[in-house]
């Protein structure tokens, strides 16, 4: 008799998974329900009934297996974060809004041929990006990510030794299908995922072998610093400086280790820039802004005019004169041409725009409970926080220009890895009720 109800417990707890979609709950659910049946059969018999009479009962408490099952689904089910989704529709119209405005405000010398087209297409691959993304099971992420720090090196050596060579030596760009992509700018991205799954390793931080473990850890964190100051791409190194060492303070820590690499890596810039007599000067240019000869001094005080004499309802987007006309308004200074076009009212909805969405990525952290998933969402989000940061204070025209694209926004390949990222992001918000925290998932 006992062999009898354990197979109908069986039977019945079959039949709820088999309503439940989310695979890597199914045994949770089992573990939930199994020990709800233990405690009514418990219940009933401390009343005086017999073990069939309590097990049957316990079942029939436990209420029908199909409705059970899809009550639990709907817990358990794919979550659509609708508002970020908004938010970057949102984006990416302003995006299209703003060069057209370009191209109707400036003549074909100063912009490229069909630059809102241009613009068209790759948000549409940004988009598809954003799509595959969303669904891919992030804790596969976490098993490959030795693979995607591997790759991000890769892409680094393929950019410098495929890529046309251009300013000061440096090479940035391979054409991929006939458009130039930026594989060192999309490098960061991959190298903090890639960190984000080592460092959260299960069991990771209780292995044996601490103090080999730590330099191993250093070690992945200075190697993308090292190679970004070899290779002269400051942007780069910020950025991913800013993001990678709260990353590691936030999953290790260690917040003694992340200041010492810190000071470590601005002494090594420090060294490096005061070796080099063009470096000194770039230098010179970016942060002494009272230059106003030339160089970023110039185009500091250009951002001020510009800035000041918009007005709440700006200058429109008829050609304007070639002196108030900025260099580079679909890229660099494109925030700064949409204040200068549309006014200060139209700057002040972008920044409401970006702030909440901003905030809107780092919530997402909150509701996630696996702790790979959290970091995910929290490097990703810092990522683009701090470039959409960026954006904005350089409209203070007191900010060294150091050619940060604002993402979605300004004209650029870069909208594609962008995209793509914030599609990770939400397909990490997509499983956060499907999955036990911290454990890997049966595929769907």
């Amino acid at each position: 008799m006992m062999k009898q109800s354990k197979q109908d417990l069986e039977r019945y707890l079959d039949t709820v998974c088999a309503e439940v979609r989310a695979k890597g709950m199914h045994n949770e659910i089992r573990d939930e329900l199994s020990g709800h049946f233990a405690d009514l059969v418990t219940e009933r018999l401390e009343l005086g009934a017999t073990e069939e009479e309590a097990q049957q009962y316990a079942i029939r408490q436990l209420g029908d297996p199909q409705a059970v099952g899809r009550e639990l689904h709907q817990i358990h089910k794919p979550r659509i974060p609708w508002g970020l989704l908004a938010g970057v529709i949102l984006l990416s119209a302003v995006s299209l809004l703003g060069m057209a405005a370009v191209e109707a405000g400036f003549t074909e010398d100063f912009i490229p041929n069909a630059l809102m087209l241009r613009q068209s297409v790759f948000i549409i691959l940004g988009l598809a990006a954003m799509t595959g993304m969303f669904f891919i099971n992030f804790k596969q992420l976490q098993r490959a990510s030795g693979w995607i720090y591997s790759g991000a090196l890769i892409l680094i050596v393929a950019s410098l030794w495929l890529g046309p060579e251009m300013m000061n030596g440096s090479r940035r760009y391979v054409s991929i299908l006939g458009f130039p992509f930026d594989l060192i700018g999309c490098s960061p991205y991959l190298f903090v995922v890639a960190l984000a799954g080592i460092w959260k390793r299960p069991g990771g931080q209780k292995t044996a072998g601490g103090r080999l473990r730590i330099w191993m850890e250093l070690g992945l964190l200075l190697l993308p610093a090292a190679i970004y100051i070899l290779i002269l791409s400051f942007a780069e190194l910020v950025v991913y400086l800013v993001v990678a060492l709260p990353l590691y303070v936030w999953i290790t820590r260690r917040w003694v280790r992340a200041v010492v690499v810190a000071a470590s890596c601005v002494s090594g810039v420090a060294l490096y820039v005061w070796s080099q007599m063009y470096l000194r000067d770039q230098f010179n240019h970016y942060f002494f802004i009272s230059d106003a000869e030339n160089g970023v001094g110039f185009l500091n005080r250009m951002i001020h005019s510009a800035l000041t004499s918009a007005g709440w309802g700006g200058q429109g987007i008829t050609d304007l004169a070639v002196e108030e006309r900025l260099p580079y308004p679909y890229t660099d200074f494109f925030p700064l041409y949409l204040v200068q076009s549309f006014g200060w009212a139209g700057g002040l909805l972008l920044l409401v725009l970006v702030c909440w969405f901003m905030l809107r990525m780092f919530s997402y952290a909150r509701t996630v409970s696996d702790t790979y998933g959290r970091a995910l969402i929290l490097a990703l989000a810092l990522m683009l926080s701090i470039r959409l940061i960026y954006g904005l204070t350089i409209l203070t025209g007191r900010m060294p220009l150091i050619s940060i694209p604002f993402p979605f926004l300004s004209y650029g390949q870069h909208v594609f890895i962008e995209f793509a990222a914030l599609g990770l992001l939400m397909g990490v918000y997509r499983r956060k009720d499907m999955l036990p925290a911290g454990q890997a998932p049966s595929s769907l």
